[in-house]
């Protein structure tokens, strides 16, 4: 499995979605500057972080990870690698887990992008507040959010990641799903739907009351979608092989 981890983390270098992830991050701090633009009163850096936090999750990440995972996956496809891997032999549900296990990676490593772009725009324009104590307690809740906000989607990911040319679908099935969030959060639901338990987690108090969350039904969500996600990784397996015999049985 760390043989696996290293040569995806190789990979990555030549894979410009990355790229796209950081792109993303910097779009969702961007708009949540000129959004706080027509608030009134002078924004702080830890209302300011709160709001980046809600519109990644809500609006950009859960399909932006999605993406990412798919697009590793896809390309063993159509770089016409994955026979080659699977006659190694390494089997593809290991080669699925290493693939999510780096996504994971990822979801950490975005946090961070996200939180320099969140310090810089605050710098920029002045924002009060920005101190070493609010910049550690920003950070921690965006390597939390976007890691519960992973863990949401991990099904979605190895589902559409078995099947050849699905992972798209499930990208805009991952938007859906994550703005969904919005409305479940504002009644009540954010211990309970999967997208926004990690709000629970991190303790997430802008214009809210505290003592909010529940955090065993968190906790409770938190483990249904681990156990899902372990099931389908266990079942998992190249279906696009299936959808090809098919296709020329139909055929024949």
């Amino acid at each position: 499995m760390a043989r696996l981890i290293k040569t995806e983390l190789w990979k990555l270098k030549r894979y410009s979605v990355i790229w796209i992830g950081i792109a993303t991050m910097l779009s969702v701090v961007l708009l949540t500057c000129f959004m706080e633009m027509g608030t009134p009163g002078t924004p702080t850096f830890s209302s300011f972080s709160d709001n980046v936090i809600w519109n990644s999750f809500s609006l950009i990440f859960p399909a932006t990870i999605v993406l990412i995972a798919g697009y590793m996956i896809e390309r063993e496809r159509t770089d016409d690698t994955l026979k080659n891997i699977m006659a190694i032999p390494v089997s593809f549900r290991s080669l699925l887990l290493g693939k999510v296990f780096v996504c994971g990676m990822i979801s950490v490593f975005l946090a961070v992008v996200e939180l320099l772009f969140t310090a810089l725009i605050s710098l920029f324009s002045r924002y009060e507040g920005i101190a070493l104590g609010s910049v550690m307690r920003s950070l921690a809740q965006m390597v939390g959010m976007n890691c519960f906000v992973f863990i949401s989607v991990l099904p979605v990911i190895v589902f559409t990641g078995q099947r050849a040319g699905a992972f798209m679908t499930g990208v805009a099935f991952a938007f859906f799903y994550g703005f969904i969030g919005t409305f479940a959060s504002g009644h009540g639901l954010s211990c309970l739907y999967p997208v926004t338990i990690g709000l629970g987690f991190i303790n997430y108090q802008n214009g809210m009351e505290v003592g909010t969350y529940n955090i065993f039904r968190c906790v409770v969500v938190l483990l249904i979608m681990l156990v899902i996600t372990a099931v389908m990784l266990l079942l998992a397996q190249d279906r696009s092989k299936t959808q090809k015999i098919k296709g020329k049985g139909d055929i024949q």
